[in-house]
């Protein structure tokens, strides 16, 4: 970053919000030992990610990485438990000096284009947020058409450009606030009553983090990532966020 620029404060917003849950820390998850990934540094990259639990949850993930200190890159995702139908929390920050590319969205764990219910309690209620974010410079469709394809409704993304310092904050206000809204969602969240729903939601929900594990990095920052992290630090960021 050039002299007198400060990254955004991505980690520490986000962790605000999370913060008020009662979260208790994961650090093993499916045979996998999470601990190098909590904090690492080489000659190229410095970063940490931590996952964590919490009622209705089945695991946050969350954390970043500085890459040559030229790209600072910010993750945060929450899955709920398989008997909530809650949608699943991305959020993927990309920051340079000129340029901060990002996703943030709810990505629905049932057919919303079929369950209306669905699509009024958790997409379209989020839908004022998505219109305020509408003209930010640098909206644009995501550019992965894999995860384009997961996206709900109301998904934004950008480019924006970093034209003046205030820049990074109004970049970073749709992750804030969706997060927000989740977190509410997740506040008033009840059991699935239905055992053929409960179905639908652990299909749809296994089928998205199948796609996410194994695509989410690969169209977005497989070579920076990978080359700097190693493979076998890059798996363990991925166990942790998906």
């Amino acid at each position: 970053m050039g002299e007198g620029k400060k990254w955004s404060p991505y980690l520490e917003k986000m962790r605000e919000q999370i913060d008020q849950l009662k979260m208790s820390e994961v650090k093993e998850w499916e045979g996998h030992d999470l601990t190098p990934a909590l904090e690492f540094k080489t000659s190229e990259v410095h970063g940490g990610f931590k996952a964590y639990s919490t009622e209705k949850v089945e695991k946050i993930g969350i954390g970043n990485f500085y890459l040559n200190e030229k790209i600072h890159c910010g993750f945060c995702t929450i899955f709920p438990r398989e008997d909530h139908d809650l949608p699943i929390f991305i959020s993927r920050w990309e920051e340079g000096e000129k340029e901060i590319s990002f996703l943030v969205d709810l990505m629905p764990t049932v057919d919303s284009l079929i369950d209306e219910d669905y699509r009024k309690r958790y997409l379209e209620s989020v839908q004022p947020l998505w219109e305020r974010y509408a003209n930010l410079p640098g909206i644009c469709p995501e550019e992965s058409d894999v995860i384009r394809s997961l996206c709900s409704i109301i998904y934004t993304a950008a480019k924006v450009p970093v034209e003046k310092e205030g820049m990074r904050l109004a970049a970073l206000a749709p992750h804030t606030e969706y997060l927000k809204s989740y977190l509410n969602f997740l506040r008033e969240a009840n059991p699935i009553g239905s055992g053929a729903k409960r179905k639908e939601v652990k299909r749809k929900r296994e089928a998205l983090r199948g796609t996410l594990r194994t695509k989410f990095f690969k169209e977005v920052l497989e070579d920076p990532m990978g080359n700097a992290m190693g493979d076998r630090l890059s798996e363990l960021v991925v166990t942790i966020l998906f």
